[in-house]
């Protein structure tokens, strides 16, 4: 859940909250507004005009969810931050919740300070200033979101054919890459809950993937891998040219920047190594109408949502050329009503 805190004293701060509020609940993320979520109007209802009592009730349910969110996101507008704004802020970073700042205001306090009061800087995870750069910062984070949800039984073959079908279909090819050949060091981009790197023959693996419960279930079946908990489309804290083989497979349709992951991919390659690439066949999903919203039914019967985007991967091979030199390229049927995906392999280009 992310807690929202904004100021909330006039209609156009109340509306610019709510019309947000939307925004990121699209994304499929669980929002609390203390406007919409705190129950003012019960309260009101329940005990009049006994603001004491109500405020305090309000204070209580606000600072438990932010207890209870896994970050907050804090609209910082004006001169200075909304003082209860900058207290929930004080509150929920004392808990070591990350902090996103939105402030869409240009003025600045100064190059000394800044556009916003230095501690609250220093205290942020992330500072945006656009609407559309804070989504697509969270879109990254409803993602992890969604994989954590559904960890526990993303590997089941009997509730989730489909998936469990890519994945069999994917691990065949690169078996066929791998057949025979033992690798210094391997890395997944991606890893999930683990395939590639269990059946890799390398000295050194290394997993980096979004979602630490899919992390959390990788180790318990492989200790003697090492996992990073990263977003794979910013520079990994990972040496240059340390790997002989990277693999990445069906990764790229959630990202928002998929070159910069590719751009990384090849950062990270050594000079003789190779990259083992894997997506859904973008053509299919480019003409659905609703292509940017993958609906997960889990094992309960619920319904998650999870953007993912295959506008950017229409171009794919063009884009592939321009970082890496395609040694294969080729397009892989699963065997199931007629589904496929798209296997490379990269090499550096010369």
């Amino acid at each position: 859940m992310i807690y929202l805190a904004t100021s909330l004293f006039t209609e156009a701060e109340r509306t610019f909250g709510a019309v947000l509020t939307e925004e990121i609940e699209a994304l499929g993320l669980e929002v609390y507004y203390p406007w919409r979520d705190a129950g003012d109007e019960g309260l009101m209802a329940a005990w009049g005009e006994d603001w004491p009592r109500i405020n305090a009730e309000i204070a209580r349910r606000n600072l438990r969810a932010i207890e209870g969110c896994a970050s907050v996101v804090a609209v910082v507008e004006g001169a200075d931050a909304d003082s209860g704004v900058a207290m929930e802020l004080g509150y929920a970073h004392a808990l070591g919740k990350p902090l996103r700042l939105l402030r869409t205001d240009f003025r600045s306090q100064g190059p000394r300070i800044g556009p916003v009061n230095i501690m609250l800087g220093l205290a942020a995870e992330a500072f945006h200033t656009s609407v559309e750069s804070l989504l697509a910062d969270l879109r990254l984070g409803s993602v992890a979101n969604f994989y954590d949800q559904v960890a526990g039984e993303y590997s089941d073959g009997e509730l989730h054919p489909t998936t469990h079908a890519y994945k069999r279909a994917e691990e065949a090819v690169m078996a066929a890459h791998l057949g025979g050949r033992r690798f210094r060091a391997a890395l997944d981009v991606g890893c999930g809950d683990g395939n590639f790197l269990y059946g890799v023959a390398a000295a050194e693996k290394t997993g980096v993937d979004g979602s630490v419960e899919m992390i959390r279930r990788h180790r318990r079946g492989l200790p003697e891998a090492s996992f990073l908990l990263a977003d794979c489309q910013r520079p990994l804290p990972l040496a240059p040219a340390a790997f002989d083989v990277v693999h990445c497979s069906f990764v790229l349709d959630h990202l928002t920047d998929p070159v910069a992951c590719l751009r990384e991919m090849e950062r990270l390659m050594s000079p003789d190594g190779i990259a083992l690439l894997a997506l859904y066949s973008p053509g299919p999903f480019l003409e659905q109408d609703d292509g940017d919203v993958l609906r997960y039914r889990t094992a309960s019967g619920r319904v998650l949502p999870v953007r993912r985007s295959f506008r950017g991967l229409a171009d794919l091979g063009a884009r592939l050329a321009e970082i890496f030199r395609i040694a294969e390229a080729r397009t892989v049927p699963v065997g199931l009503g007629g589904l496929s995906f798209d296997s490379y392999v990269l090499r550096k280009q010369p």
